[in-house]
């Protein structure tokens, strides 16, 4: 069965209305089926926020709605992978605004990369690029759709990120799909991607 993770889909993080009336589409089917339908946030500002201003699409009581302290989602939330697996859930379908705090390796103050000595990143996007800008802003780094992404592969569910679904901080699709794939993701249009529940 199949699990829909919206991350971060409040009007403040996801501000493209493409991308936005596309994911509306596959919010619909998932509806329409009962599905597991799972919005999640990362943001500490919106912790307070009701659930059902905690994104665009309107959370109601059948969905689930969760907040991460971490980008990772299945780190920030307690057992959300064993229960999704209680559930028979086995492939998670994701996508949502993928904001960052900063650049991995950036200076907490300034955003900006830092210069200290010995210093790795762990952006897998850089690292499936080879050489980076070493002045990117934060909206090239991976977020928190890339993490959970990630992680969901780790937790042994089948992960497909939807490419023209997932936008960065500037409402721009993500460029890390190649990355994603590379690591097991599949990464596909939100109208290729079929539901099974």
């Amino acid at each position: 069965m199949d699990a829909l993770l919206l991350i971060d889909t409040d009007d403040a993080s996801y501000p493209s209305d493409d991308a936005m009336e596309t994911l509306g589409d596959i919010v619909t089917r998932t509806r329409a089926v009962s599905g597991v339908l799972i919005f999640a946030s990362t943001k500490a500002d919106l912790a307070d926020t009701s659930d059902e201003e905690l994104s665009i699409f309107v959370p109601d009581e059948e969905d689930l709605v969760l907040r991460s302290e971490s980008p990772d989602v299945f780190e920030g939330i307690d057992d959300l992978a064993a229960g999704l697996h209680d559930l028979s859930v086995d492939r998670i379908i994701i996508a949502g605004a993928d904001a960052t705090a900063a650049t991995p390796g950036a200076d907490a103050s300034t955003g900006e990369p830092g210069t200290g000595a010995g210093e790795v990143t762990t952006d897998p996007a850089t690292q499936a690029e080879g050489d980076a800008d070493a002045g990117a802003s934060s909206a090239a780094a991976p977020g928190a759709v890339f993490a959970s992404a990630m992680a969901g592969l780790v937790c042994n569910f089948d992960v497909v990120v939807l490419s023209d679904s997932t936008t960065d901080p500037d409402g721009k699709l993500v460029t890390w799909g190649d990355a994603a794939a590379d690591a097991g993701a599949m990464v596909k249009k939100t109208a290729d991607t079929w539901l099974r529940m």
